[in-house]
């Protein structure tokens, strides 16, 4: 089973096809990256998969994330997963990282809402050692 499965995923809004069959797999300590032209639907693929896109999108398709079905879960389920199991952080400059922040103040923070964890608990965690990409 993938970690991660994207079967024939499209999306609309207003009636206008944005996203056409997208496919993809991610296995466990895969490292997968997304690359195109801007506006080729790399960020919608990724907010699609955890339903954070607006209320006008129409997504048909299926996103699995260790195989149980995100497109139509819960909004309950999805605050579970967002944030403690899939998290993004993107390419735009004035929406990704605060220069006004350490990088360890910026992942503790999705632990502290996501996991309930102190500030001391959650700053630990950000920075504790070990963590490396898998070999291959």
């Amino acid at each position: 089973m993938s970690l991660l499965s994207v079967e024939n995923l499209s999306v609309s809004i207003h009636g206008t096809e944005i996203l056409r069959d997208v496919s993809l797999s991610v296995e466990a300590g895969q490292i997968v990256g997304v690359i195109g032209e801007s506006g080729s639907g790399k960020s919608v693929t990724a907010l699609s998969s955890v339903s954070l896109l607006p209320s006008a999108a129409v997504v048909a398709g299926s996103v699995k994330y260790q195989g149980e079905e995100m497109v139509g879960a819960t909004e309950q389920r999805l605050r579970q997963v967002r944030g403690n199991d899939v998290s993004f952080i993107f390419q735009e400059p004035m929406t990704a990282l605060n220069p006004l922040h350490t990088v360890g103040h910026q992942i503790a923070e999705p632990l502290r809402l996501h996991k309930g964890l102190s500030r001391a608990a959650a700053r630990a965690e950000a920075l504790a050692p070990g963590w490396s990409p898998p070999a291959g």
